[in-house]
């Protein structure tokens, strides 16, 4: 797949405060996936490189955040000295806002963007309403994202930029479980990425099917994740700013974990069995099919291999299983299907009874 063009970058001097992005969707997704999840930590294949993911995170809020003060300078008084010491103010509110940022202040960064930006500008609310996912107000995201889709629309903006906009309010969504509205939203936002030129971006096509999995939609939840793992594969030529394609096989072996998970899900114990194998011979590194193969085995009575499984994820891998042993991150955060679930707390009570 060729490389995608950027879709919105920061630009100083001007008031198009954007986030920097290799496309108009995967920064939604990957950048602020792991905020919905409760900011909790896998191994790099289970999470699509969770720090990658914050660390791009981070990147795109010095962005965000240095947007705001060009926002700021383009609001200015027109005298030279007002507009001067408009900059220099909105500069140093910038720098605060960043460090409450970054300091995971999120109340005290909203505050600080209130003060130096326009609420009707739809860039400005993109800003906030990215920061209020990282603060978890999922509820001010949506309303942030929603005015920015009506003021740009209203404007005329490129498809692209509302696609994206779509993509960050259906996260948004996810974080208040609405699957239905997420997976709307999420459809929408492909169908105008496509009409403005953009390719099919593989976080989206797996965040769908978070959202169907949730829907308790298996078989078209697996068709996604098998989707998205068949994109992620095709990108294996993508270079990311540190020149190497990590973020995106790990992306691959995620959408494919997703995928067995589902087949267990839908009864194919065997067929399961064989997806996971393949993928932990191919990610030796993921305890996330190891921990699954443990649960699958033990559920069909081969004990001494669930216990083998169990033990290379725990004492072999370097984020080893503890994660695993937690129910709610398991099903609300990981997103196991139930059987799974089901499954990993019987071998887990029986092994310790």
């Amino acid at each position: 797949m060729a490389r995608r063009r950027p879709i919105l970058r920061a630009h100083r001097g001007s008031n198009a405060a954007g986030l920097s992005s290799t496309s108009s969707l995967s920064r939604g997704i990957s950048d602020l996936q792991s905020v919905v999840t409760s900011g909790s930590s896998s191994s790099s294949s289970t999470r699509m490189s969770s720090s990658t993911s914050t660390s791009n995170r981070r990147a795109a809020c010095i962005s965000l955040l240095a947007g705001a003060a060009a926002v700021a300078s383009a609001l200015a008084p027109p005298s030279a000295r007002a507009a001067a010491a408009a900059a220099d103010g909105a500069a140093a509110v910038e720098e605060q806002a960043y460090a409450a940022y970054a300091e995971r202040r999120f109340a005290e960064a909203v505050r600080l963007l209130d003060s130096i930006a326009e609420p009707d500008n739809p860039r400005w609310l993109e800003m906030r309403a990215q920061v209020l996912v990282d603060g978890k107000d999922f509820e001010g995201a949506v309303r942030d994202y929603g005015a920015a889709l009506r003021r740009s629309e209203e404007a005329g903006a490129p498809l692209t930029d509302r696609a994206r906009l779509l993509s960050g309010r259906a996260l948004a969504y996810e974080g208040l479980s609405k699957w239905a509205e997420a997976l709307a939203d999420y459809d929408a936002a492909m169908a105008l990425a496509a009409a403005g030129g953009e390719s099919p971006d593989p976080y989206v096509i797996n965040a769908r099917g978070n959202c169907l999995n949730s829907l308790r939609q298996w078989r078209e939840a697996r068709e996604e994740y098998l989707a998205a793992a068949d994109v992620f594969q095709a990108s294996r030529g993508y270079r990311g700013r540190n020149g190497n394609t990590t973020a995106r096989l790990d992306g691959a072996i995620f959408a494919a974990s997703n995928a067995a998970l589902m087949l267990a899900e839908m009864g194919d114990a065997e067929g399961a069995e064989a997806e996971m194998r393949r993928i932990a011979r191919r990610a030796p590194g993921s305890a996330d099919m190891r921990v699954a193969l443990a649960a699958l085995l033990w559920q069909r009575g081969l004990d001494a291999d669930a216990e083998e499984q169990w033990q290379y994820a725990c004492d072999r891998i370097t984020v080893g299983c503890r994660k695993y042993t937690d129910a709610d991150w398991l099903s609300r955060v990981r997103r196991w299907p139930p059987s799974m679930v089901a499954a990993l707390s019987d071998f887990l009570s029986l092994k310790h009874s």
